[in-house]
């Protein structure tokens, strides 16, 4: 995430490739054997080695909460602030990159408090109409994260 945050913001030339590219001609079955393979084998690997499910759940609600949030505020189509998690870019996302072991904490109330904190820094990045906002999401909590450890160190 930071490799794609980074190169974001000093290449703005590069872009993203969009998240339907590569499935937008499935239809019938594999639309849902695709999205079900990424969240029954992400779940499985959360579940099992990185013991990240308090972090997903709690990121997965906070996401909905702030979407229905900010449709509510902005008087936009709830739909239109859900259907983003119905992408397999967003499971993706979900299962292998917001949860990455070497970045969050390993206790699960540090994980909810991580969760959370990524959807709060998604949605302030969704109001100031910011593109990419999930990497600079989780990018930016990474850094705070960080900074507060290294605080927390120093202090000791």
């Amino acid at each position: 995430n930071a490799g794609i945050t980074i190169t974001l913001i000093l290449l703005p030339w590069v872009s993203i490739s969009p998240p339907y590219q590569y499935t937008e001609n499935f239809s019938g079955s594999i639309d849902w054997i695709l999205p079900a393979f990424f969240i029954v084998f992400g779940t499985f690997l959360n579940a099992r080695y990185a013991r990240r499910i308090p972090l997903i759940i709690a990121w997965l609600i906070a996401f909905a909460a702030q979407a229905i949030l900010r449709a509510w505020y902005f008087d936009t189509p709830m739909i239109t602030e859900l259907e983003m998690m119905t992408g397999v870019a967003f499971l993706l996302f979900t299962f292998y990159m917001v949860e990455d072991p070497g970045s969050t904490p390993f206790k699960p109330l540090g994980q909810v408090i991580f969760g959370v904190s990524v959807a709060v820094a998604y949605a302030i990045f969704m109001m100031l109409h910011i593109v990419f906002g999930l990497f600079f999401a989780l990018f930016s909590v990474c850094i705070i994260r960080g900074i507060y450890m290294s605080a927390k160190e120093i202090r000791s």
